[in-house]
């Protein structure tokens, strides 16, 4: 269904940015002159802001609308995955983590509420559902595939950048 395409990307973003970054963690406090427990901030508070955000956003989008939601997390995303591919250092490089983090929690409470709306009464919602679902059990296996392809033939940068203009490619405008 044209739901599917058109709002996967959203749902796959989310755990894409954590699992496409995995890779290139260990070389991160050489590039960014900082200790392995900084970088080691950028995974933990981006899963507790994603987790946190998604408290947030859900509600907000049942009072404002889904589309509002979905177009402020993604501009968040493509803003923060591209400020963390140019950071040179971590403090800012952690900034710009967790604000990925808060524009994909937007993003991913606003797709499952919208695919909510729209198919909460018919058959192909648990279809839909279905399919979310096993896209997102191949991001973890993936994710990590092409963080290492990025990451060695283009540098670390490029996978922030990939994943900043993956997001923008998907913003509806």
């Amino acid at each position: 269904p044209a739901a599917l395409l058109l709002m996967a990307p959203f749902d796959i973003l989310a755990s894409l940015a954590m699992d496409i970054y995995l890779p290139v963690v260990p070389a991160m406090p050489g590039i960014l002159n900082t200790t392995p427990a900084m970088i080691q901030l950028t995974l933990s508070l981006y899963m507790v802001m994603l987790g946190v955000g998604q408290v947030i956003f859900g509600p907000l989008s049942d009072r404002i609308g889904r589309r509002p939601i979905l177009l402020a997390g993604a501009t968040a995303f493509v803003i923060a995955s591209l400020g963390a591919a140019w950071s040179s250092t971590a403090p800012a490089f952690v900034a710009f983590r967790l604000l990925q983090a808060v524009g994909a929690s937007a993003m991913l409470v606003a797709t499952f509420a919208t695919v909510r709306d729209v198919y909460a009464n018919r058959p192909e919602g648990v279809v839909i559902y279905g399919l979310f679902s096993s896209m997102l059990a191949f991001v973890p296996a993936l994710g990590p595939i092409a963080g290492v392809l990025i990451g060695e033939f283009l540098g670390w940068q490029a996978i922030f950048i990939t994943l900043g203009y993956t997001g923008d490619a998907r913003t509806p405008k």
